[in-house]
């Protein structure tokens, strides 16, 4: 057994990955679920907090931090393990987006089939913010659809989901011919005439 005190931060994770697979291996059934168990556990620990860390830091305007936390050889490999901090590159972006629309689809037939909507607001370090328009909206009963459908769903497809939030819908942009046009103000300069 290694040294843990001496082993060098970028060895640790391939030596967890080793000895998580030697024990999935295990004779035992319940010695490989409790170790399954175990390592989704540990790993929903890691991505809660630190997603919620990165949320705190962004609240405060700590982006030009989180930029140097993520060149950092530990934090940085730290951060990049769950998908946060610094911003992702395209290809990251680009999975991110195609495992929540496949998410989605899978939820898509049942729930337009109630006459309802789901639209993606925005995907950010694992959170993914969505819209419930037509009868979903302020239907009850979507509260169990999100929870029950849509969230297992996205932990299906995206490993590096934390979790799902519903904002309102925005309201529609008034027709252009519905805005009344402004009414030029009315002033008067000098003496007002005297009234007959």
């Amino acid at each position: 057994m290694p040294d843990i005190e001496e082993l060098d931060y970028d060895k640790i994770l391939p030596r967890v990955a080793e000895l998580a697979d030697e024990l999935m291996d295990h004779s035992d059934a319940s010695v490989r679920d409790s170790i399954e168990e175990l390592l989704d556990l540990v790993d929903a620990f890691h991505r809660e907090g630190l997603g919620r860390l990165i949320e705190m830091i962004r609240a405060w305007r700590g982006d030009i931090f989180l930029e140097s936390v993520a060149r950092d050889d530990v934090t940085g490999l730290f951060l990049f393990t769950y998908d946060l901090g610094e911003t992702p590159d395209d290809r990251d972006s680009e999975f991110a987006q195609e495992a929540v629309d496949a998410a989605l689809e899978e939820m898509r037939p049942f729930v337009e089939s109630h006459g309802g909507m789901i639209t993606v607001d925005s995907i950010v370090d694992g959170v993914v913010t969505v819209q419930m328009l037509g009868s979903c909206d302020g239907c009850p009963s979507s509260a169990a659809t999100l929870k029950g459908g849509v969230e297992e769903a996205l932990q299906r497809h995206w490993p590096n989901f934390r979790r799902l939030e519903v904002v309102e819908p925005k309201a529609p942009e008034p027709e252009p011919s519905a805005v009344p046009e402004p009414q030029a103000a009315l002033l008067q300069i000098g003496k007002k005439k005297p009234q007959a």
